[in-house]
């Protein structure tokens, strides 16, 4: 499906029914990483999966892609589609976007999901890591960021099978909305602050083997997280791709959390 907002043409998907969910994906994906929790899910939830701009089939504006405006792109979907409160899923990028959503928009999370991400801001050497990853994608295309970020993005152990859709998938993407999203991940605030003023439910998922936000990060923002218990599940064996590289787990610690809320 498509939409036009905040000045872009924006592809997601709207599947199954019920109390929805609003799925974030990583960098440098598509909506297409939460195949598995589609179809895990659909028979009892509402999933709306969509494309974040510059990824998958939606446009890759100019300039950075902030997770500001990426926060505020998803709260016009939802808004579009009729959906007041959604629990809010985001894994790595997208939780950065989710934290900016919590902020924009708190009045639609009913309730968050918070994947191999971080609340801190990038350091000065992440700012210029990512920067040089920007120049990257604008020189030598999509293909050399895939090659130089999969290692990192799955464990060790990780199947081939894995490795091979991450590739077809980083590749499928425009450059330039690489380019952007990195460019935008450099310039977003510190969300620490942000963890004392949460107050819905809060599940933290992170793979046990993630090098980019290791469980220590995952420790960090539920000890943050003020006012309401945060519930934690941590993967083993897994890298930073937890969605990908262990659905089902990834899935069953979702389908427990979203049982406990009920509805919304």
């Amino acid at each position: 499906m498509e939409t036009h907002l905040n000045g872009i043409r924006l592809h997601y998907e709207d599947v199954g029914a019920g109390p929805a969910l609003l799925l974030l994906h990583a960098f440098p994906l598509s909506g297409a990483m939460w195949r598995d929790q589609v179809d895990w899910l659909r028979g009892e939830y509402r999933l709306i999966v969509p494309d974040l701009r510059g990824f998958g089939g939606s446009d890759a504006p100019p300039g950075p892609a902030t997770m500001e405006q990426q926060a505020d792109d998803m709260a016009a979907l939802l808004e579009q589609l009729g959906v007041d409160r959604a629990v809010v899923v985001g894994l790595s990028m997208g939780g950065y976007i989710a934290f900016a959503f919590w902020r924009r928009h708190a009045d639609k999370v009913a309730a968050l999901c918070l994947a191999d991400t971080k609340a801190g801001a990038d350091s000065d050497e992440g700012r210029a890591g990512r920067e040089a990853n920007a120049r990257l994608a604008e020189e030598q295309g999509a293909n050399a960021i895939a090659e130089k970020m999969i290692p990192s993005l799955v464990a060790a152990g990780a199947s081939q099978a894995v490795r091979d859709e991450l590739r077809a998938m980083i590749g499928a993407n425009s450059p330039d909305g690489i380019a952007a999203a990195l460019r935008g991940m450099a310039l977003r605030p510190d969300s620490t602050p942000d963890l004392a003023s949460i107050s819905v439910p809060t599940l933290l998922i992170v793979g046990e083997a993630d090098a980019l936000t290791p469980p220590a990060e995952a420790t960090k923002i539920n000890m943050g997280v003020a006012g309401r218990p945060t519930y934690v599940a941590v993967l083993p064996d897994v890298g930073h791709l937890s969605a990908m590289e262990a659905p089902e787990a990834f899935s069953i610690a979702l389908a427990d959390f979203l049982v406990q809320l009920g509805g919304w």
